[in-house]
């Protein structure tokens, strides 16, 4: 095995689209880091194969702060080390669905619990779109793949290519990670198909490159658009900017793990 960079932070968002949080650690299952995008808002009359109401649409969803009323219980498994103890690969127990509830800070300060439904009328208020409505599952509401790893190698490019600040958050990925010094541009281009060993125990599979969209457009902080951040990642870099990945050995993630290189 090969040390080819360190995990600078796990990221998770618990409600798809508004803010994430960065963990400490987390457990990252076969559907992804644990508590990521449990919930989501789904719109009736749109295209039935992506039905989620986005800050593509909404951009000020970005500006909504969730927080997880239980953070530990909803970071890792309480009998992970149970489950990890019998073979690789064994499911742990997830917590009960209560032990997930959020709730929102708005913008403007006002705090709403998720799941009790006045965030859902506040909601449809501001859009004027009656149809939309909550959805939970514990496993996570990825647009394509469980896991996303973006490297600070990248955000530092894009930012000299673009002449300005990046911020890392625009690419709302579950693993931002930092390459070695003498690893090249785009490194993590070059690990797909590849498998990877992050800490103790997590192996996960780098299947393809992610493509961007009208999200990295949005300032996290304001959530103004900026058009040239999309046209540049299109133009320069063929509209892809990070990695999917997908998870092969279930564990936990924590900042300042080892990345180590499993295939030559």
């Amino acid at each position: 095995m090969t040390a080819i960079g360190t995990l600078e932070s796990v990221w998770r968002y618990p409600v798809k689209s508004m803010m994430g949080e960065s963990l400490d650690r987390g457990f990252v299952s076969f559907s992804g880091v644990m508590g990521d995008r449990v919930y989501s808002f789904v719109k009736r009359g749109g295209n039935p194969g992506f039905p989620w109401h986005t800050a593509r649409e909404q951009p000020s969803l970005l500006l909504y702060k969730p927080r997880y009323k239980n953070a530990i219980a909803t970071a890792k498994p309480a009998h992970l080390e149970a489950a990890q103890g019998m073979a690789p690969g064994i499911n742990p127990l997830y917590p009960d669905p209560e032990q997930f509830y959020v709730e929102v800070e708005t913008p403007g300060g006002e705090i709403y619990n998720l799941e009790d439904g006045a965030f859902l009328e506040h909601l449809k208020t501001l859009t004027n779109d009656r149809t939309l409505k909550l959805n939970f599952t514990q496993r996570s509401q990825f647009d394509c793949r469980p896991l996303s790893l973006f490297s600070l190698q990248t955000q530092d490019l894009l930012a000299k290519e673009l002449d300005m600040d990046i911020d890392k958050r625009r690419f709302r990925a579950n693993l931002y990670v930092k390459w070695h010094d003498d690893k090249p541009q785009l490194y993590e281009n070059q690990l797909i198909g590849k498998r990877l060993k992050i800490g103790k125990m997590l192996e996960i599979n780098i299947l393809e490159r992610d493509p961007r969209c009208k999200m990295i457009t949005l300032n996290p902080d304001t959530s103004e658009a900026n058009p040239e951040v999309i046209k540049h990642v299109s133009h320069v870099h063929e509209g892809f900017a990070g990695v999917y990945g997908a998870v092969l050995v279930e564990g936990v993630a924590r900042a300042g793990d080892e990345i180590q290189l499993l295939d030559s």
